[in-house]
């Protein structure tokens, strides 16, 4: 597919997830307001402010779980900005080929999220920049957004799934300048009001791929050594493991159609023999979408 498709599939998908009847659970009703305010956020302020065509706006993408929720509601609304705006500036085409993407990688990134990260450049249409290791010393966040804004100078803002349950995101608003120790440019957050089961229910119906890490009991994705599966997914006896329950069974029985996975299956995508060898040596997992407490969402973290 290309960007023009892609986009209107993910509209599609975001639009049938809001027109799920009321009573199907709380959860679902939760998300769809969640929705709403994020498409608000995006069509309404940051659209009116940068043109989402120009290259004004890139979009950090890690693979992660809240990005990817990011993205599918970012794309569907480039779908409906066009729509809008065809007659207007007179396009007989979806007016953009590749999103504006970028990516600061880590020194030790899992070779499933690796893969994963790849894949999605290809099935989204991700004009993806990637960041530069340095094998002399480690390059903070913040001069990697340096040398990228560098390299694109014409972006002005970046789009973050970054929610208010991540560290330091109480303080954070869905648009706000960098602090003065970034380099310059605008962060735009328009997640920052999802709950993690809002993360899982959107993610799980809409049928688009996962990474597969998150199969197998992680909830948050950081580098090798500072991330381990979430420790209160751990398979331990029979009586134990019944105080774990799936919230999700509906969206999952009941996903967005997708010819290339099996009815009732999740869409997660492989992982590496690499990532399948070091993460045996943890134990077995429920999968993460087993996790709704925000306050547990961060466990499998390390901390320096």
């Amino acid at each position: 597919m290309n960007l023009e498709e892609i986009a209107r599939l993910c509209h599609d998908i975001t639009q049938s997830y809001l027109d799920i009847s009321e009573g199907v659970s709380p959860i679902i009703v939760e998300t769809q307001e969640a929705i709403k305010l994020s498409r608000k956020h995006i069509m309404e302020e940051i659209f009116n402010r940068w043109c989402p065509i120009s290259g004004e706006i890139s979009f950090s993408y890690n693979g992660g779980k809240d990005c990817q929720v990011l993205l599918l509601i970012y794309l569907g609304c480039l779908w409906k900005y066009y729509l809008d705006n065809k007659d207007k500036f007179n396009w007989d085409k979806f007016p953009l080929e590749r999103l504006p993407t970028v990516f600061i990688a880590s020194e030790e990134t899992f070779t499933s999220l690796e893969l994963f990260i790849n894949s999605s450049v290809e099935r989204y249409n991700l004009n993806l920049y990637k960041s530069q290791l340095d094998k002399t010393r480690k390059i903070s966040m913040a001069e990697a957004f340096d040398i990228f804004l560098k390299e694109y100078p014409i972006t002005k803002s970046i789009l973050i799934g970054v929610r208010r349950t991540d560290p330091f995101g109480e303080h954070l608003s869905p648009i706000q300048k960098t602090d003065l120790n970034w380099p310059s440019f605008v962060r735009l957050q328009p997640l920052l009001h999802w709950k993690l089961a809002h993360i899982w229910s959107f993610l799980l119906y809409s049928n688009e791929p996962i990474c597969g890490l998150y199969s197998v009991g992680f909830t948050s994705i950081g580098s090798i050594s500072q991330t381990t599966p979430n420790p209160s997914l751990k398979k331990l006896t029979n009586s134990e493991d019944s105080k774990l329950s799936l919230s999700f069974d509906w969206e999952i029985n009941n996903s967005y159609p997708n010819s290339m996975v099996k009815k009732s299956e999740v869409n997660i995508s492989k992982l590496t023999d690499e990532d399948i060898t070091l993460l045996s040596t943890f134990g077995e997992f429920h999968p993460g979408w087993y996790l709704i407490d925000d306050k547990l969402e961060r466990s499998g973290r390390i901390k320096k």
